[in-house]
């Protein structure tokens, strides 16, 4: 592959698999179990984190970082910008925001 020709980097680009659609089968095994434990534990006092908590538990690592992206989607930018996070979760705004 000549990387240095645009048309052909291109055209590789195009020919691969979104991402998303090659994870939707893998098993998440224990990626996110911080951010679910951190999850949980902000439900017990803000409903609005029981989505996430429930995407997080999903079996594939294609669900739960779908999950990710609709709780971060959910919330007004301002208030996300400024939402008190525990670490974790923190970082994945962090990551949510950089890719916005």
């Amino acid at each position: 592959m000549d990387f240095d020709d645009p048309a052909a980097r291109l055209d590789h680009l195009t020919s691969l698999e979104k991402l998303s659609d090659t994870l939707s089968d893998r098993d998440g095994g224990e990626l996110f179990q911080r951010d679910l434990e951190e999850a949980r534990a902000l439900a017990e006092r803000d409903a609005r984190f029981l989505p996430l908590v429930e995407g997080l538990e999903a079996s594939s690592l294609g669900e739960r970082m779908a999950a990710v992206n609709r709780f971060f989607d959910s919330v007004p930018p301002i208030e996300l910008a400024t939402l008190q996070l525990p670490m974790n979760l923190s970082q994945l705004r962090q990551i949510y925001l950089s890719s916005q």
